[in-house]
């Protein structure tokens, strides 16, 4: 059903108040067209594999083009997309981290989780990392704590395929995705070390077994990285804590230490989870 939100002009009533059915709680309410359209571009911006122009969006969403490209440009300004002037094309901002560091902060504090990243980052040396899945085969870097002295940089926002390095192991390893599924996603994904599909799932199992993961270089050479995953109600991974170090930094009696401080941060974000 198309969204009709009230802008300049446009109606946004077409459908009886008495049709909308409110939640548990809540009173009867009249629903604000502008916010569902903008909250549609939102979840429809966050779903995308990547930046697009608007005539997609317009398309995709049936939304009015002078209307879509208001509530585009609106999003922009709040810092909620990002848009590329040469190419024309929109992609997710960094203003949505903002509301999860809000919404963090209601059950377990955001900044109590990156203090104590930023503490691991600076006491063990290592990039400190926390990776969510967004979509079937993706996860994005929402939060990065950065040791002293030369380091391994990532750029918040940054989305990577969902089975790469120590975090991937943990999507995959606790995730309701087959094997066949999970084999058609290993096959896109560019290793900087080759190793195989079967390997790899003996890694995964290992992952499930003791809980958390490793990966020595296999998708960047010369860096390697230890996981933790944090769950849901599911028991599936929806977030991975991560220390990503250079490889003449790792070996496995550090991973193990490295996977039990990550284990702090895991705890207070989980205890955020029911509150998101």
């Amino acid at each position: 059903m198309p969204i009709e939100p009230n802008i300049a002009g446009e109606r946004a009533d077409r459908a009886p108040v008495g049709d909308v059915q409110a939640r548990p709680g809540m009173l009867s309410y009249k629903p604000v067209g502008a916010i569902l359209a903008g909250l549609s571009v939102l979840r429809y911006m966050a779903a995308a594999s990547g930046p697009l122009p608007l005539s997609r969006i317009t398309r995709d969403l049936d939304l009015n083009p002078s209307t879509c490209l208001n509530i585009l440009r609106t999003l922009a300004n709040e810092n909620y997309l990002i848009f590329d002037p040469q190419s024309k094309l929109y992609a997710m901002g960094l203003g949505v981290l903002e509301l999860v560091s809000g919404a963090l902060a209601q059950g377990g504090d955001m900044r109590s989780v990156r203090a104590v990243t930023d503490m691991i980052a600076t006491t063990e040396g290592v990039t400190v990392t926390l990776w969510r899945r967004v979509q079937r085969d993706r996860m994005m870097l929402v939060l990065e704590s950065l040791p002293t002295g030369m380091s391994i940089k990532m750029n918040v926002g940054q989305r990577l395929p969902l089975l790469v390095g120590a975090a991937g192991r943990l999507m995959a390893g606790f995730s309701a995705l087959t094997e066949e599924e999970l084999s058609e996603q290993y096959r896109s994904i560019r290793l900087g070390q080759s190793q195989s599909f079967r390997e790899f799932m003996q890694e995964v199992e290992t992952a499930r077994e003791r809980g958390w993961a490793t990966d020595e270089g296999h998708y960047t050479v010369g860096a390697s990285s230890v996981a933790v995953p944090v769950l849901n109600e599911r028991n599936e991974a929806i977030y991975a804590f991560t220390a990503t170090m250079f490889s003449a930094q790792y070996s496995l009696e550090r991973a193990k230490q490295l996977a039990n401080e990550l284990q702090r941060p895991a705890s207070l974000l989980s205890s955020a989870l029911p509150y998101m």
